[in-house]
């Protein structure tokens, strides 16, 4: 059997049962060299699998980082450039005292900001000024620049502004110009002009807790703006799966994307855990990729996506240029691990992946342990408090009356409180806590963003193992 055959039969063990649960349609291609070889759906599509368009969100990455390369080569950015200087407007760092973050620590995830998927995955359309003047405000840092992985969409945002800048042009047209068009990835773009675009959904109101009553509510598309660098991007199964073949190198595309560029991208540049140089398993990021090392001495590479209603996963083994590109129509559905484990099924990977470093010592931001220290309070009520504690983002993504209800729910299970455990911090700007009761425990996290003045831009309280 050959290796596309295996990836292929190990989608379908992995994957089929998702369908209807995780999302209302799934759209699942495996490619070799860049060319689709089998593409199965699953769902109301509007038209053809291969040519349905989806969101993409954070693949976008790879789209953004190649464009910061090609302005490199063209002798327009240093990538060595620190972030505040390559930028046109003013930008306020507020952190570690330490050397100023580059456009590449930016693009490697290493500038230091703090993870902000939740309210960055909700700021795409956010006009061009109002992104300045938040730059200008300050933003949070909790690490020093360079010397630890932290995924950061605002470091993104901030690299696409400069390219736009220095290009001259928007940065959507960057792309268009330089990579969409002469790469004909004619089903790729950043609105839905794209044609063929499918409906993205979120959980209904009443799918309660069991998947057998799950219902689905649409959710408008976000327009392009200034944090269309992270993830705004659509494309289709055929195209993305060229893409990937490009990125592998698998397509010479050496006239649009030299390959010294792309194996850069593919380098790994932050190590997450493990030893990328070392041998064994490890984890990495590149340039706008992520990267996985096996025991035998094998490399994927790819990336996962997650915007407010579409989930994405591109990934290949770079030895034989064998991958997948994984679509689903629905908000966050934890489809990234899903896929890795069908890798890892059709590729014989056994060894498990070794924890992360721990990082540094550090001390919690005061607004993190008042947040965590009022929701410790009002979670036991069954409220979420005050809702100016709160990015707009957390009602977006569930709203308040839907949390408090499952709040509720969750708390008779347990049988009400009856202790609340200390708080611990995985970083500054992240807590985590447990409520416990006669008959279960909950566990609380709470994640702030990036502000000057920071508030959550995530709680989640689940049922303890």
């Amino acid at each position: 059997m050959t290796s596309t055959a295996r990836l292929q039969e190990a989608l379908a063990r992995g994957l089929d049962a998702r369908v209807g649960v995780t999302a209302p349609a799934q759209v699942r291609g495996v490619f070799a060299g860049g060319a689709l070889e089998a593409v199965v759906a699953s769902g109301d599509l509007p038209v053809a699998a291969e040519r349905t368009a989806f969101r993409i969100a954070s693949c976008t990455k790879s789209f953004t980082a190649a464009t910061a390369l090609l302005l490199e080569a063209d002798g327009l950015l240093d990538l060595d450039e620190p972030l505040a200087d390559a930028l046109d407007v003013p930008l306020r760092i507020l952190g570690p005292d330490a050397r100023q973050p580059t456009v590449l620590d930016a693009l490697a995830m290493r500038a230091g900001f703090p993870t902000d998927d939740p309210w960055a995955d909700r700021q795409e359309s956010l006009p061009h000024d109002v992104f300045a003047a938040l730059l200008g405000e300050g933003v949070r840092a909790i690490w020093p620049a360079g010397e630890r992985f932290e995924y950061s969409n605002l470091g993104y945002a901030i690299v696409g502004r400069i390219v736009a800048a220095r290009a001259g042009m928007p940065f959507r047209r960057v792309v268009e110009s330089r990579l969409l068009e002469p790469l004909g990835l004619t089903g790729t773009g950043f609105d839905e002009s794209v044609g063929g675009v499918v409906t993205g959904y979120r959980p209904g109101a009443d799918s309660g807790r069991d998947a057998r009553t799950q219902t689905w509510e649409p959710l408008p598309f976000s327009t392009p703006g200034a944090f269309s660098p992270i993830g705004g991007l659509f494309s289709t199964a055929t195209d993305l799966a060229r893409w990937c073949g490009v990125l592998s190198g698998a397509i010479d595309a050496g006239a649009v994307l030299p390959a010294g560029l792309v194996e850069r991208m593919r380098h790994p540049q932050t190590p997450i855990a493990g030893d990328p140089a070392g041998g064994g398993v490890w984890s990495a990021y590149g340039l706008g990729l992520t990267l996985r090392g096996d025991s035998f001495g094998r490399v994927f590479v790819g990336h996962s996506g997650g915007y407010p209603g579409f989930t994405t996963r591109m990934q290949w083994e770079q030895g034989s240029g064998v991958g997948a590109v994984v679509f689903e129509n629905a908000t966050y559905t934890a489809l990234t691990p899903a896929v890795d484990a069908v890798f890892d099924d059709a590729f014989g990977v056994t060894d498990a992946m070794p924890a992360a470093p721990e990082p540094p010592a550090f001390a919690p931001w005061p607004e993190t342990v008042a947040a965590a220290s009022a929701l410790r309070t009002s979670l036991v009520e069954g409220s979420l408090g005050d809702p100016a504690m709160f990015d707009a983002c957390v009602d977006l993504d569930v709203p308040f009356a839907r949390r408090e209800a499952s709040l509720r729910a969750l708390l008779a299970d347990v049988g009400g409180v009856t202790d609340a455990g200390p708080l611990t911090h995985e970083s500054p700007a992240h807590a985590t806590w447990e409520l416990r009761g006669p008959r279960g425990a909950l566990r609380c996290r709470l994640l702030m963003t990036p502000h000057a003045a920071p508030v959550v831009q995530k709680l989640d309280v689940v049922a303890a193992d």
